[in-house]
């Protein structure tokens, strides 16, 4: 060792390297020192021998920097290391085994990628939902949306990330990229499929949404202690409800009359009508089962839907066009596809067709059940009577119609008003 002195605070802090790292050692204890690099930077250290003798290994370990700890804790640290050193103990292979064990761990912990396989195989594949769906499998379908979603956003992103590295911002700056477009891209899905993925802010939203839930997933499972991705501010989806005015039913029903004399329009002209005339949702449709139907009393019983099993009255119109159909032993559905034991999925293209010749472009084949909902509320229905005949569970997935009730409430009003006019005229008459 070279020359040793007293250390000092003040010698510390004044004590100028001349250019080159130096060391210097205190008097006491043996083995402490203070290293200063040329950089500026200042480290506490410590040099011993493994237990005793001239042939026993020495080692060197920094045990901190100043000022992020003063001389006297530096000194404190250095003589319960001296006296392990003394004991024959090295706490500098002890650190090189722990930083092993650690580098190992991992490498056996779950990237986010692998956690979404799992939870795609196993938890996604039951429904989580609160309500007479909880525990209930989950359409194919809606699986591989999410798988979509976690393959063209997610995993692009934060695919290779240890779960114990994933954080609040992690989720953050995913959501930020998915909005600002860094994962939209074309993608082929087949021999002559091309999907455009857009991003967006709407398709951010879902992907935190969806994090959320498979981060759930690893916290019941034991893989985290928390959800990175509970409680981060989404941006609230553009929730857009397409009403048709009167000219434009005019017009659609026009429309309709002109198709469904065609016989490849004729089965979907007919599913869009009932689709207008119950609010049914399309896939209700679609699946439509003559075992579901009770013509007698006018109603249709969904073993399955978006909400469950459920039961909801047909008026007579929308019963007469289902009646109208031909009955083959060969399928169960109402509108069967030309498979064997399939129901026909074209509906959207011919509503393509269809809203392209009655002017309404913008107006979704879901917005028939918004239309639906509208016409109910302009004609006194409540907030429970609409969400009855639409098949909602819960209150507040109805309440987006409240200003359609007040609406009709206010009209209404007018009428009883009116009335009390005509009545109090009649009297001074």
């Amino acid at each position: 060792m070279t020359k040793t002195i007293k250390l000092t605070t003040k010698f510390i802090e004044t004590f100028e390297p001349a250019g080159k790292t130096t060391v210097v050692w205190d008097v006491m204890p043996t083995g402490f020192g203070v290293r200063f690099y040329k950089s500026g930077k200042i480290a506490f250290i410590v040099q011993k021998r493994v237990g005793s003798g001239r042939l026993a290994k020495q080692r060197k370990m920094t045990i901190g920097t100043y000022p992020e700890i003063n001389l006297v804790r530096a000194r404190t640290l250095a003589l319960e290391a001296i006296a392990k050193f003394q004991m024959g103990g090295d706490p500098v292979q002890e650190e090189v085994d722990r930083q092993e064990e650690a580098r190992l761990a991992k490498a056996a912990e779950l990237s986010v990628a692998e956690l979404t396989e799992r939870w795609l195989a196993t938890d996604a594949l039951r429904s989580r939902m609160r309500g007479p769906r909880f525990g209930t499998l989950r359409k194919a379908k809606d699986v591989r949306s999410n798988a979509n979603q976690i393959k063209r956003h997610v995993i692009p992103l934060i695919g290779t990330i240890k779960l114990s590295d994933v954080t609040r911002k992690t989720i953050m700056k995913m959501q930020d990229d998915i909005a600002a477009g860094k994962t939209a891209k074309r993608v082929k899905t087949g021999p002559r499929g091309i999907a455009r993925v857009t991003g967006g802010e709407g398709t951010a939203g879902k992907a935190v949404r969806l994090m959320g839930t498979i981060f759930n997933y690893a916290v019941r499972e034991g893989l985290l202690d928390k959800n990175p991705a509970s409680n981060i501010p989404i941006a609230p989806s553009r929730k857009v409800e397409r009403y048709l005015s009167t000219e434009e039913q005019a017009r659609l029903e026009a429309v309709l009359q002109s198709m469904e004399n065609i016989a490849k329009y004729e089965k979907g002209c007919a599913m869009i009508r009932v689709l207008m005339l119950t609010g049914c949702r399309k896939n209700e449709i679609e699946t439509l089962k003559w075992s579901d139907i009770d013509f007698e009393r006018g109603f249709v019983k969904f073993s399955k839907s978006k909400t469950g099993a459920k039961v909801i009255p047909f008026a007579r119109a929308a019963l007469d066009i289902i009646e109208a159909q031909p009955r083959l032993n060969s399928t169960p559905y109402v509108f069967p596809s030309t498979k064997i034991n399939d129901y026909y999925k074209g509906i959207p293209k011919i509503w393509l067709e269809v809203r392209k010749r009655a002017k309404i472009e913008d107006c979704r084949l879901h917005d028939l059940r918004h239309n639906f909902a509208s016409i109910a509320a302009s004609n006194g229905a409540s907030l429970p009577m609409i969400g009855a005949l639409l098949g909602h569970t819960q209150a507040q997935t109805t309440a987006r119609y409240a200003h359609l009730t007040r609406h009709s409430l206010h009209e209404l009003a007018e009428q009883v008003s009116a009335t009390i006019g005509e009545r109090s005229g009649s009297v001074q008459n």
